[in-house]
């Protein structure tokens, strides 16, 4: 380990060099997650080996290892939690049938820093079988599984909220405690609502519970004595509780308001008074900054553009220590991912958009960082494109944050593309992202836009994107690329759109909609037919996903038709790409298939990529590989230095 001294580190200046090769893009990091064990003596880290998430423990003292966690079959290491200072408990993630995607479904492991005692504690694996005893065994349970509360002054036990598995994804849970070592479960109360879990003081006394009804509107409730209570205020029927103060018996909590952005609030105990903690007036909190040794909030993290920290609590040490910290690491984002109990000791990463995540050890006492590990030393920071933040103003007077990736010492008249998110309710961030670096690195602008109805910037901005899938979001979208054609940033006539899931739909509806604006577009596990999300796919087994529905899109038919790019291929006069995965559940094949027969009915070209054993967005190297391989030479082709070429003759 090398010492960097928080005064005197700084980071090396970017000095552009070098286009760096796809396949270091394509690569999946190789470290994904350390944690530090409770008294600071072994370390824990989430890793890819030979294609695979192992967990493997270290001595801190040492740095030797110790024991490993690796899975036969097709299980794989998820999540992980210190439970207490010798044992470790693991989401379990498995590749079902011939699908590449790990997927979480709901199981726990639990293992000893020395590789000793491994069982699986919960779910569908941890069955036992009761005869010729009177003990309490584990028993299979079809369920997900949360951890609630380590309980550290229970050395074998944990507190767990569940959530059913059922055909219609609308069964209460339970509340339990899960003994760590045998898997025994017990439960101590169920939930009062479907899609819920509980909190607790961190003592291990529930407080809260979550969850949502079926026409899909979040609720709190209290706990009192053994039953639950839903609140009255309607302010609080959002909250999300996010921290307790010991001192006090206050709760935090994280709260919706109407027309206005999430506040940080501080409820009394066992009432509905609450106090303003923070609030502002840009951007919702994404995250809270946790005291070390009490686990107070004492800030949170916001992202209004660029990511920034407020702190609440200036009495501590601590928000000290992190702007420290956060000055030494300049121009980079930095979280802790776990203290020792005492808070004298932490794992930071570090973390931005020419940077995946690397790791280093803190002693909040001398103030000293050491470098542990990096979870992408193939890629070097001073050889990425940096991401840059701006924001434009709509026709209708609303104002849009965007992402600029350049590519190398090129910031005018740029092949452009534009790449709209998925959700449509969800948002882009500052950050390493992998379609922006293979794209500028391969000579083009990406322009990433947060048009009305993403999240992090408030209710009424949320609210603006209802019901407009295919009106006002693709009307910020285009209006951002005039904005950026106007900049001089991009070439108004080497446009190309590219997305995935909603940001597939997006991919083709917009040159439904603006069809002078692109010269091709790429469509990767979108969706076309927006009546047959209510007949296919995930989200029409819940009631709450077809209020989901009926809320965020329409149940008008003429409307879902106006808005569906399979009711207008006729419109589409470009170069068409569709890539999809056919075991995607969120955005069936069927989506892809049915656009491909309409533009055969049409009698025009379309490629397309499909691979049996992906779901919704591909996974396995080799996959991605075909993927960038194919969409770099499709971009190429229409709006590169190919097709440059070919304009100029």
């Amino acid at each position: 380990m090398r010492k960097i001294l928080l005064i005197l580190f700084l980071w090396p200046t970017i000095a552009y060099s070098s286009q760096v090769p796809l396949k270091k893009f394509i690569r999946h990091a190789d470290i994904e997650e350390v944690k530090i064990s409770p008294t600071g003596s072994h370390l824990a880290i989430r890793k890819l080996h030979g294609g695979e998430r192992i967990l493997i423990f270290m001595s801190i003292e040492s740095l030797e290892f110790t024991g490993f966690l690796h899975f036969r079959g097709r299980e794989e290491v998820g999540n992980f939690y210190w439970a207490n200072n010798e044992r470790v408990v693991v989401e379990v993630m498995s590749r079902k049938a011939a699908l590449e995607t790990p997927v979480n479904y709901g199981s726990l492991y639990a293992i000893n820093y020395d590789g000793s005692k491994g069982k699986n504690i919960f779910g569908y694996l941890a069955g036992e079988r009761q005869t010729g005893t009177r003990f309490k065994k584990a028993e299979s349970t079809y369920a997900h599984a949360t951890i609630i509360d380590p309980l550290p002054h229970k050395k074998k036990e944990i507190l767990i909220s569940t959530s059913p598995w059922r055909n219609d994804w609308e069964s209460k849970g339970e509340v339990a405690k899960l003994n760590i070592y045998t898997g025994v479960k017990n439960q101590v109360i169920k939930l009062p609502q479907i899609d819920g879990r509980a909190y607790t003081d961190g003592a291990g006394n529930l407080l809260y519970a979550t969850g949502t009804d079926k026409n899909n509107n979040r609720q709190l409730f209290f706990r009192s004595k053994n039953n639950w209570h839903r609140v009255k205020n309607s302010t609080l029927d959002s909250a999300r509780p996010v921290g307790f103060d010991t001192d006090t018996g206050e709760a935090y909590l994280i709260t919706n308001q109407k027309n206005k952005t999430q506040a940080l609030i501080k409820l009394k105990p066992k009432s509905e008074d609450y106090s303003l903690v923070y609030q502002n007036q840009a951007s919702d909190i994404s995250g809270i900054i946790y005291s070390p040794a009490s686990y107070k909030p004492t800030g949170v993290y916001l992202h209004p553009d660029y990511p920034v920290e407020q702190f609440i609590d200036h009495g501590e040490r601590f928000p000290k220590i992190f702007r420290g910290i956060k000055k030494a690491f300049h121009g980079f984002r930095i979280k802790f991912t776990s203290f020792t109990t005492d808070g004298n000791l932490g794992i930071l990463k570090v973390y931005g958009d020419r940077l995946p995540g690397d790791y280093y050890i803190v002693d909040l006492t001398s103030k000293a960082v050491d470098f542990l590990i990096s979870s992408a030393n193939w890629l070097d920071p001073s050889q990425l494109n940096p991401m840059l933040a701006d924001t434009f103003t709509t026709t209708d007077n609303l104002n849009v944050g965007v992402y600029l990736t350049f590519p190398q010492e090129s910031k005018i008249h740029n092949p452009m593309v534009v790449l709209p998110h998925g959700g449509p309710h969800s948002r882009d961030y500052w950050g390493y992202n992998r379609n922006a670096q293979i794209l500028s690195q391969n000579g083009y602008l990406v322009l990433q836009v947060n048009f009305r109805g993403s999240t992090g910037y408030g209710d009424k901005f949320y609210s603006a994107g209802l019901r407009e899938w295919g009106g006002k979001i693709q009307q910020d979208i285009a209006e951002a690329v005039g904005w950026a054609i106007e900049k001089g940033y991009a070439d108004p006539k080497r446009i190309c759109i590219y997305g995935a899931s909603f940001g597939g739909y997006s991919a083709l509806m917009n040159p439904i909609r603006y069809p002078d604006l692109y010269q091709c577009a790429i469509g990767y596990a979108g969706v076309y037919d927006l009546e047959m999300i209510y007949t296919k796919g995930d989200i029409k087994k819940r009631e709450r996903g077809i209020s989901y529905l009926n809320r965020t899109l329409s149940k008008d038919e003429n409307l879902l038709k106006t808005n569906s790019p399979i009711h207008n291929a006729d419109k589409l006069k470009l170069p068409i790409f569709l890539i999809h995965g056919e075991k995607d559940k969120r955005a069936p094949i069927e989506h892809a298939e049915a656009l491909v027969k309409a533009f055969k009915k049409e009698g025009k070209p379309i490629q397309t990529l499909f691979v049996k054993t992906e779901g919704h967005g591909f996974y396995a190297e080799e996959n991605r590989m075909k993927l960038y391989t194919e969409i770099l030479d499709f971009l190429d082709q229409h709006i590169g230095v190919g097709a440059s070429e070919k304009n100029k003759g």
